[in-house]
């Protein structure tokens, strides 16, 4: 057994990840694909298009064989806590082999030696970057300053280019986790999947976007395979108003900035100051030192309670305390018991006897991830399942992957952790 790890959002599925996952099985010699997927809220700080098993599902029914989910507190974090958390639940699992992700510049060697230069000379670059940062440059920019310092021999315009790419900065991440892991998985990088009819790169935001505005068909970005599962799955999508008022009255009155994670002097002086009143007031704030990202993910921070602390736990920890299972192939045994052996990171899903230890870094994670579900459901005005998917393809007969073993009983209590 190979398995190759794609680390993605879906929100929605698209012709581009169809691509990402076709050149998977080309690139590689992987037997299995698993993906490591945000749950119903998304790095951007906003809630999933479609919800978070529906989502997994549309994936395993485009390819993928399991879909393991991120804690929410990480998966609505930064580039450099995204990536550590998709990564570290990647370097768990059994015979992962690879890790694929899209890029705009297949540049490998460049992008080894910024993650490289970064984890070797953080101290170095955290230095350089505070400077910049007081001269009046933006953090990207000023990003760009010192990897441009520290790496003379790569040409400036190569870097500013580089570093222009969403997908790339996320790379570079993946890489520099995987290197301060001293991980065996090797990295596989694709080119984003280009519609050259139209020259453009497929777009999840462009595609959320066309579907609320409704001035555009969104049918024509989605496979074919699973196009009318996601058009059904994407009219259960939260209602933006709900949600928004939640996070606009938190953000103005809730906000702690010497707890809630990412929030800045700058950020919270302006929020004081100018009160927004309406969800665009508060995500156009101008100011060079924090992004609109940023902020979306201060004001959900500050409704699911994700704290400075929560986050400090994936820098002192290699591995995550959990992951959940969000959707599996039904015939797949194999896999499944593959996933369920992990004891490190267990799987949490009925019948797996590895079972997570109880210490505060998994309730935390736990605590938050059911705030999350709460708030989308409410968004949403209904409830879904919390049970994994268990897709049945060509047709077949549903199996239940669960044959060999006696299901352990929902108030069976957990091991704790030794202190």
């Amino acid at each position: 057994m190979k398995i190759a790890v794609i680390i993605a959002e879906f929100n929605p599925l698209h012709k581009g990840h169809e691509y990402l996952i076709q050149q998977t099985r080309a690139l590689t010699d992987c037997t299995h694909i698993v993906v490591v997927q945000t749950g119903n809220f998304t790095q951007r700080g906003e809630p999933a298009i479609i919800e978070k098993h529906l989502r997994a599902e549309s994936a395993v029914m485009c390819g993928i064989d399991a879909v393991l989910e991120m804690p929410t507190a990480y998966a609505t974090s930064n580039a450099e806590v995204f990536a550590k958390a998709g990564v570290q639940i990647a370097n768990v699992i059994p015979h992962a082999s690879y890790l694929v992700f899209g890029v705009e510049d297949n540049n490998m060697a460049i992008l080894k030696q910024i993650a490289y230069v970064k984890l070797k000379q953080s101290r170095e670059f955290e230095k350089y970057i505070k400077i910049h940062l007081k001269a009046g440059l933006s953090y990207t920019a000023a990003q760009g300053e010192v990897i441009k310092k520290l790496l003379p021999k790569i040409p400036p315009t190569v870097i500013t280019r580089i570093l222009s790419g969403t997908n790339n900065n996320l790379a570079i991440e993946y890489l520099r986790e995987l290197y301060r892991l001293r991980s065996s998985i090797q990295p596989i990088a694709v080119t984003r999947f280009k519609d050259e009819a139209k020259q453009t790169n497929t777009s999840a935001l462009a595609i959320r976007d066309a579907y609320y505005a409704k001035n555009m068909s969104i049918e024509q970005f989605i496979p074919a395979k699973v196009l009318p599962f996601m058009m059904e799955s994407i009219e259960k999508h939260p209602i933006k108003e709900m949600f928004e008022s939640t996070i606009l009255f938190n953000a103005n009155n809730e906000l702690d900035t010497k707890n809630t994670y990412d929030v800045t002097p700058d950020m919270a002086k302006m929020l004081r100051s100018r009160r927004p009143v309406t969800y665009q007031q508060l995500t156009t704030m101008p100011n060079k030192h924090f992004s609109t990202n940023q902020v979306k993910r201060v004001a959900l921070h500050t409704t699911l309670g994700v704290t400075q602390k929560d986050i400090q736990f994936i820098y002192q920890n290699k591995h995550l305390p959990y992951t959940n299972l969000l959707a599996i192939r039904s015939d797949a045994h194999d896999l499944f018991n593959e996933l369920t052996s992990i004891r490190i990171t267990p799987v949490i899903t009925h019948g797996n006897r590895n079972r997570p230890v109880m210490n505060k870094y998994y309730l935390r994670m736990r605590q938050i991830d059911q705030r999350a579900n709460s708030l989308y459901e409410i968004s949403c005005k209904q409830k879904f399942s919390q049970q994994p998917a268990y897709v049945v393809l060509n047709h077949d007969e549903p199996i239940d992957p669960i044959v060999n073993d006696q299901p352990i009983p929902d108030d069976e209590p957990a091991p704790t952790e030794d202190k």
